[in-house]
C-alpha cells in the first residue's frame, strides 16, 4: 500500500524518524545519515517486526526473508555487521536504558537471524522490566526494534561527550578512548586517554594520557565474539589522539548537538584507515556532578544489605582513619579541613549496601605530591577497572622530594609502627574484657563507644600505610617476575604467598582444626558431633556432655577468635553463642573431610617450595637480581602477613562495637525507647547519639524503626544493584537498575582473576547464605557471591575457591593462598552462571572456571 511504513528501514529510505517505529537508537542514526554526518551504512528491522516475533524473538518468515534482503542490499556476503536494540524512549534524554538491552558484534550473515532474535528476547528480560518500573514506566516492555549496522574494526573508539558531564560546564567537550573496539571503553575493561577541550574549537585544555597495556579485539576463533589482548609496550604509551583527530571529532559532536538541539553523548570508531565514524549519539541524560560507585573490594566486608547503625559507624571510622592517615603522609592541616567533605563521603549506602565513593577515594591520592603515579598498584589490588581521575600539571620537585623521604621513614619504621599499635590494642582489649557492660547505664555505654573510637581509629591508620606499600611491593614483585622471565606473573606471585607464617587471618581455621582433632579422637565428642541434633541442640548439650578439657579448648578458641565470624563487621550480625551454625558446620566439616593442621601446614608448604625452586633455577647465575628479587619478596610477605593481623584487630573491634551496642539496644528497650533490644541497629549512630543527649529531630524512634525495618525489607525483595553504579547529579534523584545477568562464553569458560594456583574438578557448592542449617563441604567447589574473614573455616574444606567479588589482595584471595585451594574471584555472575552440584573445572593459576556436562 502507498504510504505505508516499511517493515524494515534501510539507511538511504525517505520515512519519517519515528521513534515509535525505529526506536532511539534507529531514528537518531537516520536523522544523523540524512545530515551527512559519518555513519556506517545500516538498516533497521522496526517494531512491527519486533511485536510480530515469537516470544523467544524469532521473526516470521516474510520478515526473515526481508532481513536478509535489506543485508544483501547494502552488505557483501562476507561483511560483518553489529546486531543492536532500538527500544522506544531507548537513548533518550529521560531514560538511557544502558546496559539493559544486548548488542552482538562482528555478525556474520548465516548467524544475522539468530542474533536479531536474542536481540528481541533480551528486551522482555527480568532486568528491563525492573529499570522501566524503577523508571515510572508501565513494567511490560512495548515491541523494540533492532539495528543492523556495518561492523567498523576499529583501531581506536571511545565516547565523546558535548558538554562536560563531571562539571556541568556546556562550553566543553569530554573524549574519552581506548585502543581497540569500544566494547572495552564502554564496559571499562581497558585502560582510556581522556581529554577535555573547548566545545568551540576543540583546543585541549586538559588531557590524562595513561600507558595502555589491553584493548579489545575480534576474536577470530569464535563466530561472532570478541576478546582481549595485550598491547606493545611502544603503542601504549603514546595518545590514543592526535590532537588534529580530536578537533575533527569535536567538530562532528558540535554538528550533533546543533542537530538535536542538546548536548550529545556520542559514540565513535576510528578505523584502521584513519577514518572517524559516529555509531549513535544520544542526549546526556542529565547534567551535573559525575558520581561512581563500586562495591567490587568493600562487598568483602560488608556483604548485603547492611543495617544504619553498621554503616554509620563505619562511615564515621574510615573518615577518622583516612584523615589520620593523610595527616601522617604529609598533607597540610588547610587542606585536610578544606576537603573535610571528602572523607566523610568515602563509603556510601545505595538501597541498603555500602559502596565506595570512587571518586572521593582517587581525590585522597591527590592530596599528596605524586601519588598519581602509584594509582594503577592500587586500582589493581581493589579490583577497580578505570581510572576516573586527571593528572595535575605535576608538583615541584621539593614537594616530590619530601613526599619520598617521608614514604621511605616511614616504610624503614612500618613493623615497628605495626608491633607498637598491636601492643595497645592487647591493652585496649583487656581493659574492655574487665568491664560489665550490663552494670553501666545508656549514657555510660555510648560513652565506652567512643572512647573505644578515639583510642582504636585514629591509631589504626598504621594499617593503611601498611596497605599502601603491600599495594606497591606487590604490583613490584609482579613486575620483576615478567622482567626476569619467571613464568606466568600472577601464577608464580600467588604460589610464592603460600604458607606465610604468622598469618592470624589463618589461626582461627588452625585452632579449629584442633578442636576438630580432640572431637575425632574422643568417642562421646565424635558421637554428639555427627548426630542428626542441630547447632543450638549441639551446642546446649556440650555443657553437660563434653569433657572439661575440650570446653577449656572451646572457650579459649572463642575468647581468642570469637569475632571471627560471618559478616563480622556487621554489628547486627548475632555473636557465636546466640548463633553457634557456621562454627558446628565447620567442626562437622573437618570430620567428614579428616582435615587437620599438618595436611593443612604440608599443602601450603609444598606450593611454596615448588614456587620457590623456579625462581631459584631462573636467577641461578645472576646473583644482584637474586638479592633483589628476595629483598621485594620478603617484604611483601611481611606486608601481607601484616595486612591479615591488623584486619583481624578491626574484626575485634567491631567485636567490641557489637557488645556496646547490643548492651545499650537492652537498656534503651527496659527504658521504653525501642520495643526490642534489636531495634538498636534501625538508628544510626548520630540518632542514637541524638535520643541520649536532646538533639534528635525525630524524637519518635518506633516509628523510625518501624520506616526503616520496612524500607530495608522493600530492599531485600528487590534485585541489587550492579557492583559499579555510574550517576549524576543528586543520587537520591536517580533510579537504580539492577545488576544485568551475565552469560559464560561460548565455550562454557567463566573468566576471573586468579589468586591461588592448581586445578581442581569437582562438584560445585553454590553457596547464597553460609548460615543454611546443614552446610556440608567435602572437597567441592564453594561458589559464593562474596566471601567475608568468617567464611574462612568453610574455604578449608573447599577443594576450590570460585567469588565473584574480590582482587589479587583480598581477603578471598589472601587466604585461599594460605590453605593453598585454588581460588578464582572477579568470576562475574557465578552464582546465577553455575548450577549447585554442577561438574566444573577450576584452574587457580589461569583465572578460568569451566563448566562440564554431568559426570554421573
Amino acid at each position: 500500500m502507498a504510504g505505508a511504513f516499511p517493515r524494515v528501514v534501510r539507511c538511504y529510505d525517505e520515512v519519517a524518524a519515528d521513534a515509535e517505529r525505529l526506536g532511539g537508537k534507529g531514528a537518531q542514526l537516520l536523522a544523523l545519515t540524512r545530515a551527512g554526518l559519518p555513519v556506517p551504512p545500516w538498516f533497521c528491522l522496526t517494531t512491527d517486526v519486533g511485536r510480530d516475533a515469537s516470544g523467544g524473538g524469532e521473526l516470521t518468515a516474510g520478515d526473515a526473508e526481508r532481513v536478509l534482503e535489506a543485508f544483501d542490499d547494502l552488505f557483501g556476503p562476507d561483511v560483518l555487521v553489529s546486531v543492536r536494540s532500538s527500544a522506544p524512549g531507548e537513548d533518550s534524554a529521560r531514560d538511557s536504558f544502558a546496559g539493559q538491552l544486548r548488542s552482538f558484534l562482528f555478525v556474520p550473515r548465516a548467524r544475522l537471524l539468530a542474533r536479531v532474535a536474542d536481540c528481541l528476547a533480551s528486551a522482555k528480560s527480568e532486568g528491563v522490566r525492573a529499570y522501566r518500573r524503577a523508571r515510572g514506566l508501565d513494567a511490560a516492555p512495548p515491541p523494540t526494534a533492532v539495528v543492523v549496522q556495518r561492523m567498523v574494526d576499529s583501531r581506536v573508539a571511545g565516547v565523546l561527550f558535548t558538554a562536560n558531564p563531571r562539571s556541568g560546564a556546556r562550553d566543553e567537550a569530554v573524549v574519552t578512548a581506548g585502543l581497540g573496539l569500544g566494547e572495552g571503553v564502554v564496559e571499562d575493561r581497558v585502560e582510556a586517554d581522556t581529554w577535555t577541550l573547548a566545545l568551540t574549537d576543540g583546543s585541549v585544555r586538559e588531557r590524562c594520557v595513561r600507558r595502555k597495556t589491553r584493548r579489545v579485539v575480534r576474536d577470530p576463533d569464535a563466530v561472532d565474539g570478541t576478546r582481549e589482548e595485550e598491547v606493545p609496550e611502544v603503542e601504549g604509551v603514546l595518545p590514543a589522539l592526535s590532537d588534529e583527530l580530536l578537533a575533527r571529532l569535536c567538530a562532528f559532536g558540535r554538528r550533533c548537538a546543533e542537530l538535536f538541539g542538546a548536548p550529545q553523548d556520542v559514540e565513535w570508531a576510528l578505523d584502521g584507515v584513519g577514518e572517524l565514524y559516529l555509531l549513535q549519539s544520544r542526549p546526556i541524560t542529565t547534567l551535573d556532578r559525575e558520581q561512581i560507585f563500586d562495591n567490587s573490594n568493600i562487598v568483602e566486608s560488608y556483604p548485603g544489605l547492611v543495617s544504619p547503625l553498621s554503616f554509620s559507624f563505619a562511615r564515621r571510622g574510615y573518615a577518622i582513619t583516612f584523615r589520620e592517615s593523610s595527616r601522617r603522609a604529609g598533607v597540610p592541616e588547610e587542606v585536610l579541613a578544606r576537603n573535610e567533605h571528602v572523607f566523610r563521603n568515602l563509603l556510601a549506602l545505595l538501597r541498603g549496601r555500602v559502596y565506595l565513593n570512587v571518586l572521593h577515594w582517587y581525590r585522597l591520592f591527590l592530596f599528596v605530591p605524586g601519588f598519581e603515579d602509584v594509582l594503577p598498584a592500587w586500582e589493581r589490588a581493589l579490583g577497580l577497572p578505570v581510572r576516573h581521575v586527571q593528572r595535575g600539571e605535576g608538583a615541584r620537585f621539593a614537594d616530590k622530594a619530601r613526599v619520598v623521604w617521608s614514604a621511605f621513614r616511614r616504610f624503614e619504621g612500618l613493623e615497628r609502627n605495626v608491633a607498637a599499635f598491636l601492643r595497645d590494642f592487647e591493652a585496649l582489649c583487656a581493659e574492655f574484657a574487665e568491664r560489665d557492660l550490663d552494670a553501666l547505664g545508656a549514657h555510660e555505654l555510648f560513652e565506652l563507644h567512643e572512647e573505644l573510637c578515639r583510642r582504636f581509629l585514629a591509631p589504626y591508620a598504621v594499617s593503611l600505610a601498611n596497605d599502601f606499600f603491600t599495594q606497591q611491593l606487590y604490583d613490584r614483585l609482579g613486575r620483576l617476575i615478567e622482567d626476569y622471565r619467571l613464568g606466568d606473573a600472577d601464577e608464580l606471585r600467588n604460589a610464592l604467598l603460600c604458607g606465610e607464617a604468622g598469618v592470624e587471618s589463618v589461626e582461627p581455621v588452625r585452632s579449629a582444626l584442633r578442636l576438630a582433632e580432640r572431637i575425632r579422637a574422643d568417642e562421646v565428642l565424635r558421637d554428639l558431633f555427627v548426630s542428626d541434633a542441630s547447632p543450638s541442640e549441639l551446642w546446649a548439650r556440650l555443657e553437660g556432655e563434653a569433657p572439661g578439657d575440650f570446653l577449656e579448648a572451646l572457650e579459649e578458641h572463642l575468647r581468642r577468635y570469637g569475632d571471627r565470624m560471618l559478616h563480622e563487621l556487621k554489628l547486627e550480625t548475632p555473636p557465636v553463642e546466640e548463633d553457634p551454625s557456621l562454627l558446628v558446620a565447620s567442626l562437622r566439616n573437618y570430620l567428614r573431610g579428616g582435615q587437620t593442621v599438618a595436611t593443612l601446614e604440608e599443602r601450603e608448604r609444598a606450593i611454596r617450595e615448588a614456587a620457590e625452586e623456579r625462581v631459584e633455577a631462573g636467577l641461578r647465575g645472576s646473583p644482584l637480581r637474586r638479592r633483589t628479587f628476595r629483598w621485594v619478596l620478603e617484604r611483601t610477605r611481611r606486608g601481607v602477613r601484616l595486612r591479615e593481623n591488623l584486619r583481624l584487630c578491626r574484626s575485634r573491634s567491631a567485636g567490641m562495637a557489637r557488645k556496646i551496642f547490643r548492651a545499650l539496644g537492652r537498656r534503651l528497650a527496659a527504658q521504653g525507647l525501642f520495643e526490642a533490644p534489636e531495634d538498636v541497629f534501625w538508628l544510626t549512630v548520630e540518632e542514637l547519639e541524638g535520643q541520649l543527649r536532646g538533639t534528635a529531630v525525630d524524637g519518635d524512634a518506633r516509628r523510625l524503626v518501624a520506616a526503616r525495618r520496612a524500607e530495608w525489607e522493600e530492599y531485600a525483595r528487590t534485585p541489587a544493584p550492579p557492583a559499579r553504579v555510574v550517576l549524576q547529579g543528586a543520587v537520591g534523584a536517580n533510579a537504580l537498575a539492577p545488576a544485568a545477568p551475565e552469560l559464560a562464553d561460548a565455550e562454557g569458560v567463566l573468566r576471573g582473576q586468579g589468586c591461588a594456583p592448581g586445578r581442581v574438578r569437582a562438584r560445585a557448592r553454590v553457596v547464597l547464605d553460609p548460615r543454611q542449617a546443614d552446610l556440608r563441604l567435602q572437597g567441592e567447589v564453594l561458589v559464593a557471591r562474596s566471601t567475608d574473614p568468617g567464611w574462612v573455616y568453610l574455604m578449608v574444606a573447599a577443594g576450590a575457591l570460585v567469588v565473584e567479588r574480590g582482587s589479587l589482595l583480598s581477603h578471598t584471595a589472601i587466604i585461599g593462598r594460605e590453605l593453598g585451594v585454588p581460588t578464582v574471584v572477579a568470576v562475574e555472575g557465578a552464582t546465577s552462571r553455575i548450577r549447585d552440584g554442577q561438574w566444573v573445572e577450576v584452574d587457580g593459576a589461569a583465572g578460568t572456571v569451566t563448566l562440564l556436562e554431568d559426570e554421573g
